[in-house]
């Protein structure tokens, strides 16, 4: 009963991670996503405590995590606190408690979990995105066009890859026919509306996977070998796609756009010049709330944009504590993925780790990670739970008969 209960609470945290913020905002059901996902979250983190209360130790980093978080709201309490800013702490709490929830969702189930849940999610996007009328789906600009059917095109992508490499690593193992034969079909749409996204990011992903996955294999020889067949395979499959069906994430690529950081260097720029006159950064919100009037021209065209970079948005809103509390998030992500991975597992779940933490990394630098709060608490989530060792029940012991625990004279 309670690991299905879980199984419904973490359906429903997806869920809300899969609802983009810009159909929430239109919606107009911000306050009570946020507010609804936080509860949802908080209950799924304490029912391992009031089924069978126990508590796994976390490690310092996580300690000094959780530290680093408080002493950012409590700064913040000082100013224009709002309790937005507060959501930050979502991906600690779940590294903290984590550990505990997996002793109802062992890494095993956790696995078959994604595998189902991401699977259903690129089959039912995909239909949508044949179905609906092109107006509904399309995110153009300049000479390129970006395909996306939830309203964020950096969250589609991360899931529809995620799911890709789950796939790719199936179809190396033992599978019947029907089972290799869908395994296939759920590769091609999920590969197909990465293409369609045209996000930079994934090739990001992409290159940190096949670094952790080189980083953590006990067949060097083999794994590079793996990684040159599937480098090629992506990159000729990339190829016809662009001569065949869409040349927008070619010309992404190749800087056929005004700006080819689309305005990301000129943002950071002027964020860090920001920071300078207040070194210990400027508030958590800052950045939403300087551009919740409009977006101001830099240099009379272009217009200033969200840092893209976690690292950077951090140190202008945090300073030096906002900065170590990223870089360590993303160095506690990694290392959890990386022992993991290093261990003799389930292949899939291996790639599933190792996809999420190289997700996470790519996001961070080239997007506003946890200001997508909903997306990246699942995604810690799933690593947290996918990383965590089955913790055996203590056995409890059963008093001896009288007889048996008095020796004979």
């Amino acid at each position: 009963m309670a690991s299905l209960l879980v199984r419904l609470l973490l359906l429903l945290a997806c869920g809300f991670a899969a609802l983009s913020s810009s159909v929430a905002a239109a919606l107009g059901l911000e306050e009570e996503r946020i507010l609804a996902f936080s509860t949802v979250v908080g209950l799924l983190l304490l029912l391992p405590f009031l089924v069978r209360p126990r508590l796994c130790r976390p490690g310092a980093a996580v300690l000094l995590l959780t530290l680093l978080a408080a002493v950012m709201v409590l700064v913040d309490l000082a100013g224009r606190f709002d309790p937005l800013d507060a959501r930050i702490a979502l991906p600690v709490l779940v590294l903290l408690a984590g550990p505990n929830l997996a002793r109802l969702l062992p890494p095993e189930a956790l696995t078959l979990f994604a595998w189902r849940l991401l699977s259903a999610y690129v089959t039912v996007t995909f239909a949508y995105q044949v179905l609906a009328e092109p107006a509904a789906v399309a995110r153009g600009y300049e000479s390129i066009v970006r395909y996306d059917p939830t309203g964020s095109v950096v969250m589609h992508s991360s899931l529809s890859l995620i799911q890709l490499l789950m796939a790719l690593t199936r179809l190396s193992q033992p599978l019947r026919l029907p089972a290799r034969l869908a395994t296939l079909a759920l590769a091609a749409m999920a590969l197909a509306m990465v293409f369609l996204t045209a996000t930079r990011t994934a090739g990001v992903t992409l290159a940190l996977f096949a670094l952790l996955h080189l980083a953590t294999t006990a067949r060097p020889a083999r794994a590079l070998a793996q990684v040159a067949v599937a480098g090629a395979g992506l990159a000729f499959a990339f190829a016809l796609w662009t001569l065949l069906v869409s040349d927008s994430f070619y010309l992404r690529l190749a800087g056929a756009q005004e700006h080819y950081s689309s305005g990301r260097w000129a943002s950071i720029g002027h964020w860090l010049t920001l920071a300078a006159d207040r070194p210990w950064g400027l508030g958590l919100g800052a950045v939403r709330e300087l551009l919740a009037g409009g977006r101001p021209a830099l240099d009379g065209t272009t217009l200033l944009e969200w840092p893209h970079n976690e690292i950077v948005r951090f140190y202008v809103e945090a300073g030096p504590p906002g900065l170590l509390f990223v870089v360590l998030l993303l160095a506690v992500a990694v290392r959890r993925a990386v022992r993991t991975a290093s261990a003799d597992i389930d292949p899939v779940r291996r790639t599933l780790v190792l996809a999420v933490a190289a997700d996470l990394v790519a996001e961070a630098l080239l997007q506003n990670l946890l200001n997508a709060i909903y997306h990246a608490t699942v995604l810690f989530l799933l690593l947290t739970l996918a990383t965590s060792a089955a913790q055996p029940e203590p056995e409890i012991e059963t008093p001896r008969p009288l007889a048996d625990a008095v020796p004979d004279r």
